[in-house]
């Protein structure tokens, strides 16, 4: 087992190419416009209209709420933000580069490749908000694979949807080279897959010799969002049908919507993927338990923060997380080859994208919030540079009185959307991520730790991958700005 199995994330050998970070994708800054200077009228005239708001208490209130609103509107207009295409087709090429240092072994490859899925906007259910009179709404595709093919030994192996119908190993494709690729179903043992839908190569390689093994997929992705807010794009998807924090519900009622699935799953749960697999001291990515005392301290400053009418609101808690982090915990670019769990990226007070998502969803967990983890990988919106990446989703419930007001069934009345704390992103799914993993609801988090030791090989080979874009990115429909703008929660 290679030294990505034990929570390195987006940062060791197993998943991607080289020791590095997901990109923070860079800002575009706004121009500021030069202002006129007034004229001495000008100014009399504004201190006569001055003295008259502060004498009159109904003109002071009325102006106050006004410039509350417009400092809002210039602060949305200033602030930094991130281009991206409302929607992309390209086929992103996943490479395993091997070498055998041996001066006379033969080396062997055992290797998980995991195999993407297509990702809709609700993956819980049949379809997204469903109503007492039959009708439903459908769910968004955000991702759709096309095909995907695997490039070894000179040759080109085709790989069905999802891996179905599943190929054992005793029926795996042989190369001309024999080596051996089949795509099993999910399993415990290394000829199985550990965490879900794979590709697993068995790889013999002589000493001296190096090769590479190409994995190629092509697909749409679409940008989508979770979030009912004026500061998402009109043109995207889901925005009439998001979370607000005036449209949230409360924490109590996480556990009626979903069938109380992720609740049970994902929220209830609240230490959750132990790197040390059950050997003392445990090593835990996820701990929003009483023990870990800097997430607890964090986690009851931010509801502190909150209104009072706010503090039950599952949104606003989620929110105010969210920007708290971006606040306080810099991106590290020197993160350790180990990532940080929540509790130890808090205490430190820096983190990686994986990292800062342990500290995230930690701080929910600690207010029973069902969140869970996505695994893929990141480029720029040139589609020039890929790195590995890892973030959360979060499941919020619409409130009981939003949802019966529009005759939607409350099991059904949930949104389960994306957040990457390090890029800014909230509640939104923008085709620059590609998805290659989405954790699903299990009995426990072994399935995570089988994202990354899903392979093993002998000592002596050296093995790199690296993703890249195969020719380059169709964009369609244009571009959105995605404003890098604190929330103002009242």
């Amino acid at each position: 087992m290679d030294a990505r199995a034990r929570g390195e994330f987006s940062r060791g050998s197993t998943r991607k190419a080289k020791h590095g970070k997901a990109p923070v994708q860079a800002t575009a800054s706004p121009k500021r416009k030069k202002t006129r200077r007034k004229n001495r009228l000008h100014q009399l005239a504004m201190l006569a209209l001055v003295a008259f708001i502060f004498i009159n208490p109904d003109a002071r209130e009325y102006v106050l709420a006004q410039w509350a609103e417009m400092q809002e509107y210039a602060m949305e207009g200033l602030a930094p933000y991130q281009v991206y295409p409302l929607e992309a087709d390209y086929t992103i090429e996943r490479s395993i580069e091997l070498v055998n240092t041996h001066s006379s072994n033969i080396g062997t490859l055992r290797e998980s490749i995991p195999i993407p899925s297509n990702v809709t906007s609700n993956e819980i259910g049949a379809a997204g908000f469903a109503y007492q009179n039959g009708d439903s709404e459908s769910k968004f595709e955000i991702q759709r694979v096309h095909s995907m093919v695997l490039l070894i030994d000179g040759e080109s192996i085709s790989i069905p949807h999802d891996g179905t119908p599943h190929k054992s190993k005793s029926q795996a494709v042989t190369t001309s080279a024999g080596n051996l690729v089949w795509w099993p179903s999910k399993g415990s043992t290394q000829d199985y897959c550990p965490h879900g839908a794979c590709v697993r190569v068995e790889y013999s390689l002589a000493a001296g010799q190096s090769t590479t093994i190409d994995f190629q997929v092509e697909l749409t992705s679409t940008t989508h969002t979770w979030w009912h807010s004026t500061r998402m794009d009109s043109k995207i998807n889901g925005k009439s049908d998001g979370v607000s924090v005036d449209r949230s519900g409360s924490f109590d009622e996480i556990s009626e919507r979903g069938s109380g699935v992720r609740d049970s799953t994902f929220g209830s749960q609240q230490k959750w993927y132990d790197r040390s697999m059950g050997e003392p001291p445990s090593n835990w990515a996820i701990d929003g338990s009483p023990n870990a005392l800097t997430v607890a301290q964090v986690a009851a400053s931010i509801e502190a923060g909150l209104p009072a009418e706010l503090q039950d609101n599952v949104y606003a808690f989620s929110r105010a997380t969210f920007d708290w982090l971006n606040t306080n915990i810099p991106y590290d670019v020197a993160a350790p080859i180990v990532a940080r769990g929540g509790e130890q990226c808090l205490a430190e007070g820096l983190g990686d994208c994986d990292e800062q998502s342990n500290a995230f969803m930690s701080i929910l967990r600690t207010k029973d919030v069902p969140t869970w983890y996505v695994f893929g990988a990141l480029t720029d919106t040139s589609y020039s540079m890929w790195e590995g990446h890892g973030w959360a989703y979060v499941m919020i419930p619409l409130s009981t009185d939003w949802c019966e007001s529009r005759s939607i069934i409350l099991e059904t009345c949930f949104i389960e959307g994306s957040v990457d704390v390090v890029n800014r992103k909230w509640l939104v799914h923008t085709p620059t991520a590609y998805i290659d993993w989405v954790e699903t609801p299990d009995s426990s988090w072994e399935t995570v730790d089988g994202y990354y030791s899903g392979g093993s090989m002998s000592s002596y080979l050296e093995r790199t991958r690296e993703f890249s874009t195969i020719g380059s990115a169709d964009i369609n429909g244009g571009t959105w700005n995605n404003k890098w703008l604190e929330e103002r929660l009242s």
